[in-house]
């Protein structure tokens, strides 16, 4: 069976001929280009599949509900992807199956009978209260240990890539994405605009103190620079990527103890909010979820709080 993760397979299962129509398409649907790339990389593996067991080149008329559900069978049970994954793999042939019947390709839609997977909510991970405090002691003790420029300016700007998330909730892809004309910051205000979040969507996020500090003290070591250069670098003046940032926060959590991620951060973010009383709406807004559903998870008690709970029994 032919390896389906292989990019040199996969990268010529689209023909660019309809594979242009189908973007153009999306994108007259408002869909984001990361939105797009996401679903030419679900097509892209259906095709791949399609092209291994059918011994034919894939296009769009010859997709069939009987192909559709024997790849839901294979992806579940010989790929053994989650749910989730594969109701998202599911929601991007549907959209893909809507515009070939839209373009003419299809004269019906085959999506019926195949079915989505039950997921299973899991509760958002966040930080405790004191794990937090080792996060942050973690982060300050790499600040006053520093004993070369090049350590100092890595743990300064490691303290502001974890304030930016933990105070401000921002995804990894947002705080790379920062330029420097993006942050507004003096002694008493500050606040950051996200460009281009999730959905491509606009919001701005005010800092808190601790926020301000950091991220203060970091663009004071980078230096002056024009408005479209990263507020995060890596070697030299290239932007920092998001593995290189999940990195970092990895080998921090290490060294604190804690499993990491710049996701927890952002939960720990949102749980923080609705702790200290915050309506949904406004962690909502900071956070920015499109539903409100999303950021209710957060009202939901964690194992802390079950913990909590029994103890006060005694």
């Amino acid at each position: 069976m032919t390896d389906l993760a292989t990019v040199s397979q996969t990268r010529v299962i689209i023909s660019a001929g309809w594979q242009a129509d189908f973007r153009s398409w999306l994108e007259q649907r408002g869909k984001s280009s990361k939105t797009i790339a996401a679903y030419n990389s679900d097509i892209n593996r259906f095709g791949a599949w399609f092209c291994d067991i059918n011994r034919e080149p894939f296009t769009p008329e010859l997709i069939t509900g009987i192909d559709l559900r024997a790849y839901r069978e294979y992806a579940l049970s010989v790929e053994k992807i989650s749910a989730a994954t594969w109701n998202r793999r599911r929601a991007s042939l549907a959209v893909f199956c809507q515009w070939a019947q839209h373009a003419g390709h299809l004269t019906y839609n085959p999506f019926q009978g195949v079915e989505s997977m039950e997921e299973v909510e899991l509760e958002p991970r966040w930080l405790s209260r004191p794990e937090q405090g080792r996060m942050m002691r973690q982060v300050e003790r790499l600040v006053n240990g520093a004993t070369t420029e090049h350590w100092r300016r890595q743990a300064a700007r490691d303290q502001a890539m974890i304030a930016l998330m933990r105070y401000c909730g921002l995804r990894v892809g947002e705080l790379v994405a920062l330029d420097l004309g993006d942050v507004i910051l003096s002694e008493r205000a500050g606040r950051i605009v996200v460009r281009r979040g999730k959905g491509d969507k606009r919001r701005v996020i005010p800092m808190n103190s601790e926020a301000r500090r950091a991220l203060g003290y970091w663009l004071a070591l980078r230096g002056i620079g024009q408005s479209g250069e990263p507020v995060f670098s890596g070697k030299g003046t290239a932007r920092l990527t998001t593995r290189s940032v999940e990195r970092r926060v990895a080998e921090i959590g290490r060294l604190a103890g804690l499993e990491l991620t710049p996701h927890r951060m952002r939960h720990t973010f949102c749980k923080s909010l609705i702790d200290a009383g915050e309506p949904v709406t406004v962690a909502q807004r900071l956070a920015g979820h499109a539903r409100s559903e999303t950021t209710k998870r957060y009202i939901l008690p964690g194992w802390d709080d079950l913990t909590a709970a029994v103890e006060k029994l005694i």
